[in-house]
C-alpha cells in the first residue's frame, strides 16, 4: 500500500495574491459568538473556483450580528441578506439563526468582491470580502492590486519550497544540531506556522 499520491492541486502556500472579484465556494461555515461582545457571528472560508488563482483560500471572513438598536439591526439583515440573496435565495425564504444559515450556505457558489483590508495588530494585512453578487459566468477577475512588499505578511509553506517563487530552497546549516556546546535554540511564537 502507497504512502500517498502526489497532486498539485493539494499543496501549502496556494493562496490569492491580487485584490479582484472571484468566482468562489464556501467551504468552511462557522457560527460562533464574538470575544468582547457575545454576539454571533458567522465566519465564512472561501475557495476560489477559477482563473489563475483557482484552489487559492480567502479565509476567516467574519460577518457580526448587531441589533443593539434598531438601525444596527436594518444594518444587520441587509449584510446577512445581501449574501444570501448572492447565493441565488429567492424573495421569502426566512431565516431562523446564525447556525442555521451556517449549515445553508456551505459548499454554495458565489461571487465575492475582494479587497486588501488594514493592517492587524501584528501589521499583517490579509485579503477581505467587501461585496458579494451571484456567481459571474465570465470568470474571476483579479485586479492587479497586490498586496505591497511593506504590507508583505510572513508566509510559510510547510517547509518545503520558498513561498514567493514556489523554488526549492536551497538547504542550509541544520539550526537544530547540537554545537556540542550546549546552545539552545529560541523559536519565538512569530515565527510557528499556527
Amino acid at each position: 500500500m502507497s504512502l500517498f499520491t502526489t497532486d498539485s492541486s493539494n499543496v501549502f502556500g496556494t493562496g490569492v495574491q491580487e485584490a479582484g472579484s472571484y468566482n468562489v465556494k464556501i467551504v468552511k461555515a462557522e457560527a460562533g459568538k464574538a470575544k468582547n461582545s457575545g454576539r454571533e457571528t458567522l465566519t465564512l472560508d472561501y475557495q476560489v473556483l477559477d482563473g489563475k488563482y483557482q484552489g487559492g483560500e480567502i479565509r476567516y471572513q467574519t460577518m457580526t450580528w448587531i441589533d443593539d438598536d434598531s438601525e444596527k439591526l436594518k444594518q444587520s439583515i441587509r449584510r446577512f441578506n445581501t449574501l444570501v440573496v448572492a447565493l441565488g435565495v429567492g424573495d421569502g425564504v426566512t431565516i431562523e439563526s446564525i447556525p442555521q444559515l451556517a449549515k445553508s450556505v456551505l459548499n454554495k457558489k458565489l461571487t465575492v468582491d475582494a479587497d486588501w483590508g488594514d493592517p492587524n495588530n501584528k501589521g499583517n494585512v490579509y485579503l477581505e470580502v467587501r461585496g458579494y453578487h451571484l456567481l459571474d459566468p465570465e470568470g474571476s477577475k483579479p485586479n492587479g492590486i497586490k498586496r505591497s512588499d511593506s504590507q508583505s505578511n510572513k508566509q510559510h509553506n510547510g517547509g518545503f519550497n520558498n513561498a514567493s517563487t514556489g523554488t526549492p530552497t536551497t538547504p542550509t546549516a541544520d539550526p537544530f544540531a547540537s554545537s556540542g556546546s550546549g546552545d539552545t535554540v529560541d523559536i519565538s511564537d512569530d515565527d510557528l506556522p499556527f
